[in-house]
């Protein structure tokens, strides 16, 4: 989009080293520093981030699927909630680097190899035309993907299992490009493990096989699978594990807030500067968010069709497809040939400042805006101290705190409930001015249940950190 087609530099070596490597790069280290900086900063939330942790941790230290957050419900399996069979997969990384930090490497590295692949996809639709000039768009693509609501905001709330599986979609579209369909359905075997919502993108995969690429064979085995899998996972192995329904049947609302839901998906297309809707290719590849959007489109919970979240994480890769196609669709014609490069990349850098002012969620913005706090220093040494408990202890701690005790099988999460029951072999861990996740009344309220709890002795007090240890434990020693 910088430059005319005859006139592109696409050839030149140091172009690609930009686009194909540097960029890439630039961006990687962002997404990479920007992760463990938030969990440094206590702003990686419990709910996924903890969890996941938890889980991973509890799989890899042979303690099975064993999730303590959700001790004493009825999803207390973790299978009862996801179908997230690509746990053995990622448990191992929990066994050579056992740390709060290790999910946020793993999630830092998902957006890297894709921010990596999207100049491979661009390469793959020119070359499919017989274009060598697609350094310019190439490079534009993979700013605007960096710089997207839905994509940032699956940078944002990290982590969660589909969220790791982006790069796999990608790649998946770039096998069906390159006719490697073998690899394209390894590619796609990665998104059903890693969670039933990731199985329905693979429906998204077969419609992109059938409509983009024209492998229409491989694109109907692909929909009727992912069909037949989704269902089984909802309809029968996650009820066989939970004991009852699926978890999120009674969010189905499809119309409920339905004004907001067409906002919603206006505001997608917005994102992408409307590049989805030009050209027929454009439009269709679009469509092939279509199945996993509709899990969102169809839900009662805000959450899952706003863009402060990683619901849109899967929809984003197929709406940078359709960017790429609808783009190559503006390139090829006359009009747009005949316009000057300068104006051209006025217009390109316009959009994607746009885009960057407007995202306050994006990696590069957040390093930008991230300043070391001194009370954030303390919290980490004063939580350090209590890095090696013994495994038997209990530990309660809420919001980004909680994230920090990761690495234990017996973890749970600070209620109102939780606080006024009776404690055992137990810790509780607050940092009321330091968990963003929690309202500062319920914080309050919390710790004055705590302090009144008979079973509890409050035994490190100071600005940044609150310990109650159970009395009970404090007999022991």
């Amino acid at each position: 989009m910088f430059f005319s087609g005859g006139e592109c530099q696409s050839n030149t070596r140091k172009w690609r080293l930009v686009v194909h490597l540097v960029v890439p790069l630039l961006l990687s280290a962002a997404a990479l520093a920007g992760a463990w900086l938030k969990v440094y900063s206590f702003a990686a939330h419990d709910m996924d981030y903890g969890l996941f942790s938890t889980l991973l941790w509890n799989f890899a230290n042979g303690n099975g699927w064993h999730m303590p957050l959700y001790a004493g419900e009825a999803r207390e399996f973790f299978l009862a909630d996801h179908l997230a069979l690509l746990v053995p997969v990622w448990a191992p990384f929990f066994i050579l680097f056992p740390s709060p930090y290790t999910l946020s490497v793993l999630h830092g590295l998902a957006f890297a190899a894709t921010f990596f692949l999207v100049p491979v996809f661009v390469r793959e639709v020119w070359k499919q035309r017989g274009r060598e000039d697609y350094l310019p768009p190439a490079l534009f693509l993979l700013l605007a993907l960096s710089f997207s609501k839905g994509f940032c905001g699956a940078w944002w709330f990290q982590s969660h299992m589909t969220t790791l599986v982006v790069p796999f979609l990608l790649a998946a579209l770039i096998a069906l490009h390159r006719k490697a369909l073998v690899w394209a359905c390894l590619f796609c075997l990665m998104l059903l493990l890693a969670e039933e919502r990731s199985a329905v993108a693979v429906f998204g995969v077969g419609m992109y096989a059938a409509f983009i690429t024209h492998n229409r064979r491989l694109g109907v085995v692909l929909c009727a699978f992912s069909t037949l899998y989704f269902f089984a996972a909802v309809r029968l192995i996650i009820p066989f594990f939970a004991g009852e329904g699926y978890f999120y049947n009674s969010m189905i609302q499809p119309l409920d807030n339905l004004l907001r839901k067409v906002l919603f998906l206006f505001v997608f297309f917005l994102g992408w500067y409307f590049l989805p809707l030009l050209g027929k290719r454009a439009f269709w590849a679009a469509c092939c968010a279509l199945p996993v959007l509709s899990l969102s489109l169809v839900s009662g919970r805000e959450t899952m069709y706003r863009f402060s979240y990683h619901y849109q994480d899967l929809p984003s890769v197929f709406f940078l497809a359709a960017a790429t196609l609808g783009l190559l669709h503006l390139w090829e014609t006359r009009w747009f040939q005949k316009l000057p490069r300068g104006g051209m990349a006025v217009l390109a850098c316009a959009c994607l400042l746009v885009s960057f002012a407007e995202n306050r969620r994006s990696p590069v913005r957040y390093l930008m805006q991230w300043r070391p706090k001194p009370e954030i220093a303390r919290l980490n040494a004063a939580l350090s101290k209590y890095s090696q408990l013994p495994p038997e202890v209990k530990v309660y701690a809420p919001g980004g705190t909680g994230v920090r005790f990761s690495m234990r099988k017996h973890r749970h999460p600070l209620t109102q409930q939780t606080a006024s029951k009776h404690f055992n072999s137990s810790m509780v861990f607050m940092a009321p001015k330091q968990d963003p996740h929690s309202h500062p009344k319920e914080q309050e309220e919390n710790v004055a249940l705590l302090l009144s709890n008979p079973s509890l002795a409050l035994t490190e007090q100071s600005a940044e950190l609150l310990v109650f240890t159970s009395v009970d434990l404090l007999q022991k020693r």
